[in-house]
């Protein structure tokens, strides 16, 4: 188990900080992971593996899955409404729940036992509701910094757990973690000293933020704005990078930022030609490169280490730091996110809307 960090920096920045080791401790543990998911994730004969979760759950289960037989991918109400009334016994389902409380994530676990299917969990520690209905768990470990943060040692730990548990989706994926872990420390540093950057130049400015991916990335397209969402005023949206043609570009605002997130030299190229069209109209865009993939059009660029294999992982560390300082430079403190709970009538309903377990709590 990871120790907490002292936090001689802010809990949000140690958080992010602790992913290097937080990931090594999870690739220390992959022949447990490979038990957990022989005994819980490999379906019967006819039958289908799923992974379901709402938020990062459900984003992190696409980041892993997209393109995939290996499992399929579903968010916690699809889950819920069209996918766990029709399992039987050859299935095997996995909820995601770093808190085990969510309304949602729940419901279709207890619906996917009630139709034979074997479930499973991926928590973190107890796995709070979900914990409680006695199915096989797997705990990422990782101790709390502080209360109330957003996702960040759990996300990428939930997705490098996912990569390793599905083997025939991401074969060598081991080995491209171990060999990715020695430059995380740089890269958090320079994906630190880039998003400052960002927001310096920008911030201010900026009127919203459109993230943008294809297959696999567009659930991390998700994550980053979401993970706005959570520490910034600046409105997001996330979308695949074509269908942002289609259906956003005609309401985008000039002033608003467009962040690239190809995961190989394929998707690179349609980047490229988005990054080269946006700038006749001088919007402001931004692309996370891993090995082997260039965005030359794109107004900032930040390569990272590692292939597409590994991608998933380094750009939301990217995109983490880069909410972290746009959260500042509108007006937000993301080591609290006290602008979410200040308003207790919006703060209430949304536990009304997914924990309604946790109304009054604070939590």
């Amino acid at each position: 188990m990871t120790d907490s960090p002292t936090l001689a920096i802010p809990p949000m920045q140690a958080d992010i900080h602790r992913q290097p080791q937080v990931l090594a401790d999870l690739l220390a543990r992959k022949d447990d992971i490979a038990r957990f998911a022989a005994q819980s994730l490999r379906p019967g004969n006819g039958g289908r593996a799923w992974v379901f979760g709402s938020g990062d759950g459900w984003f992190a289960a696409r980041a892993a899955l997209t393109g995939s037989e290996a499992g399929r991918a579903a968010s916690g109400l699809d889950f819920t409404l069209n996918v766990a009334p029709r399992l039987g016994a050859d299935d095997r389902a996995l909820a995601i729940s770093m808190s085990g409380n969510v309304d949602r994530t729940l419901e279709g676990a207890q619906l996917a036992m009630a139709s034979g299917a074997t479930v499973a969990i991926l928590t973190n520690e107890g796995g709070g509701r979900l914990g409680a209905l006695g199915v096989n768990r797997f705990s990422l470990g990782i101790p709390d910094i502080a209360p109330f943060l957003c996702g960040t040692s759990s996300y990428t730990a939930t997705l490098a757990v996912l990569q390793l548990a599905f083997p025939t989706a991401w074969p060598g994926f081991a080995n491209s973690l171990a060999a990715v872990l020695p430059a995380l420390p740089d890269l958090i540093n320079r994906a630190d000293a880039f998003g400052k950057d960002v927001a310096q130049r920008t911030g201010s400015r900026i009127s919203g933020a459109r993230f943008l991916g294809a297959g696999a990335s567009v659930a991390t397209a998700d994550y980053a704005a979401a993970k706005c969402v959570e520490v910034t005023k600046i409105p997001a949206w996330s979308d695949d990078i074509e269908e942002f043609a289609h259906r956003q570009y005609w309401s985008m605002q000039l002033s608003e930022l467009v962040v690239l997130l190809p995961g190989d030299a394929a998707t690179a190229a349609y980047a490229e030609a988005t990054a080269d069209a946006l700038a006749d109209l001088d919007v402001v865009t931004l692309a996370l490169e891993p090995q082997g993939v260039s965005v030359q059009s794109a107004t900032m660029r930040l390569a990272l280490p590692g292939a597409a294999d590994t991608a998933g992982i380094t750009q939301a560390i990217a995109l983490q730091l880069l909410a972290y300082h746009l959260g500042f430079a509108s007006g937000t403190d993301p080591n609290k996110r006290d602008h979410l709970r200040s308003d207790a009538a919006r703060f209430a309903v949304s536990r009304k809307l997914t924990r309604r377990s946790l109304l009054g709590t604070g939590q």
